[in-house]
């Protein structure tokens, strides 16, 4: 496959009517980008804004129209799974905050409006985990984990439990009782985000506008992952822009010196005005201390190839490079040296021993609670 042109991705987004003559090979390039991002129904409802979509060839009307229904059932069984949740859970615990993209769907928000996701994101307190993730084992939700060393670091280490997925309809929940890892030393008070705790439409916990900005942020820059870093990019480009609120950005800023997350916001803000052109007001600008010219540097290096939509099979020049500096810079994040130390140590011997004895050779003989 040859190169796709980011920059004609990004601009297709930016300004749809400035790309109106595109050829059938451009857009199955595109299409293929969109998938792998999971953007095909977000591009659809942007071309649609701009009364664009009926001019779309026959190919790209068909691929488009299936990306929004699937968008469409996910959010169906976004407030499915909600009502379940609250309804099996909601009294065992002091709150049940959803989060990122089921907190986007269920606010109402226009960031939830086709967004695709692979998973529900729960906030709850510590204390009530092990209570409802017993109840929830016999109401069919059964652990992804697969080694005991991995059930271990997400207990010991992390700022969730291990996934669980229903065992009959597939779902799977991610239970978090914090937004970064406590060993990283950078988790925030809770409450910090509980007094951003605001009422959904109907009747659900979700952050406030300038909490959810923030996580999004957090979850973006704060992730040795970022393989859907520029539908993430786009989540926080429409969250800046389609705030009504008043205070949304004085909130944000307060917020996020709060939590001592000022570096995200700054980070977010940056590549999401350099990459997407969101207008970004002097009082975060000036609010946060600058990143020195050169660590702005190396920063660049690393998040402009990962941020853009490229594809698998299509990768820019040094993207490879690129991905394992935010792979290290990520875990570095997360742990402390000597942990990472040993948690890479460990996680090498197992992939050395999966690649020996097969995959299955570490896996738990049941998935208990």
């Amino acid at each position: 496959m040859s190169i796709i042109n980011c920059d004609l991705i990004i601009q297709l987004f930016k300004e749809p009517n400035s790309l109106k003559e595109l050829s059938l090979s451009q857009w199955q390039k595109i299409l293929l980008v969109l998938r792998h991002h999971h953007l095909l129904a977000r591009y659809a409802d942007r071309l649609a804004q701009f009364g664009l979509y009926e001019t779309l060839p026959e190919y790209c009307q068909h691929h488009f129209n299936n990306a929004r229904i699937i968008a469409d059932n996910q959010s169906l069984q976004v407030f499915f799974e909600a009502r379940e949740l609250c309804k099996n859970i909601g009294q065992d615990v002091n709150y049940l905050i959803f989060l990122k993209g089921a907190g986007y769907t269920l606010s109402g928000h226009p960031v939830g409006k086709s967004r695709i996701y692979n998973d529900i994101d729960v906030l709850v307190d510590k204390q009530s985990i092990k209570k409802i993730e017993q109840k929830l084992f016999f109401l069919g939700w059964v652990g992804e984990v697969g080694s005991d060393y991995d059930d271990r670091y997400y207990r010991k280490w992390s700022h969730e439990i291990p996934p669980l997925r229903h065992s009959q309809r597939g779902t799977i929940i991610d239970i978090h009782h914090n937004i970064v890892p406590p060993i990283s030393g950078r988790a925030p008070d809770v409450t910090s985000l509980t007094n951003q705790m605001v009422k959904s439409p109907d009747g659900y916990s979700v952050l406030s506008p300038s909490a959810m900005t923030l996580h999004s942020a957090v979850h973006l820059f704060f992730n040795e992952d970022m393989t859907k870093g520029y539908r993430d990019l786009i989540d926080l480009h429409i969250l800046m822009s389609e705030c009504l609120e008043t205070n949304y950005w004085t909130d944000l800023l307060q917020l996020a010196k709060e939590t001592k997350f000022e570096r995200e916001l700054y980070l977010a803000c940056r590549y999401t005005n350099l990459i997407l052109g969101t207008q970004i007001p002097d009082l975060i600008t000036s609010g946060i201390k600058p990143i020195s010219l050169i660590k702005l540097r190396i920063l660049d290096f690393m998040f402009f190839p990962i941020l853009a939509p490229v594809h698998p099979y299509s990768k820019p020049r040094f993207y490879s490079l690129a991905e394992f500096m935010v792979l290290m810079r990520g875990h570095y994040l997360k742990m402390p040296l000597h942990v990472l130390t040993y948690h890479l140590l460990a996680k090498s011997f197992i992939a050395i021993a999966q690649t020996l004895f097969g995959k299955h050779v570490f896996e738990k003989e049941l998935n208990k609670p």
